[in-house]
């Protein structure tokens, strides 16, 4: 059975720089160990390249806040962000099998928004999928492989059902 924990919630803002200043404000108030760990980084999927900054939840199985804005002029981004102002983009539900939760989510008939699972080009290892705004309510539900945050990059878990042979191989390296 695959284990799985909400990761995140991302906003979808117009400045990734204001509202990294604003959200750090916030949270060095509401949440201090939040702010010690900003990631950052930059990526294209699903044909649009995004820049996003993620406050890390020192606790691996706790809540980050991610905030994320077009890194292009004229996408689709653009388009909502005009339409609707900034928003809530989705709640991250990251799993340790990503392959067996998206079957599970499937069987159960879950609206799927993508066909085939999708990922950002720089980081392969990476998979999402979708549930549908409409089964939520108003908010995407991404489904995520979960990973882990070193420093300023994501990595995948060794303890993921595909890296099996990697959790093995450090393993061996502590004995």
């Amino acid at each position: 059975m695959a284990r799985v924990h909400i990761d995140h919630v991302a906003l979808c803002v117009w400045d990734l720089e204001q509202a990294v200043a604003d959200w750090s404000d916030i949270l060095r108030v509401l949440s201090p160990e939040h702010v010690s760990g900003l990631t950052r980084g930059r990526g294209t999927g699903d044909g649009v390249t995004m820049e996003w900054a993620t406050f890390q939840n020192p606790d691996p199985q706790g809540v980050s806040i991610q905030v994320w804005a077009p890194a292009s002029p004229g996408s689709w981004v653009h388009k909502v962000l005009a339409k609707r102002g900034e928003f809530v983009h989705h709640i991250c539900f990251a799993s340790d099998d990503f392959a067996q939760t998206m079957s599970e989510c499937r069987k159960a008939g879950l609206p799927i928004v993508l066909d085939e699972d999708s990922g950002p080009e720089e980081e392969p290892w990476m998979r999402w999928n979708f549930i549908t705004m409409q089964k939520a309510h108003g908010t995407l539900i991404e489904l995520g492989r979960r990973y882990l945050t070193v420093g300023d990059k994501w990595y995948p878990h060794p303890g993921n059902a595909e890296n099996s042979e990697l959790l093995a191989a450090m393993a061996s390296l502590v004995k």
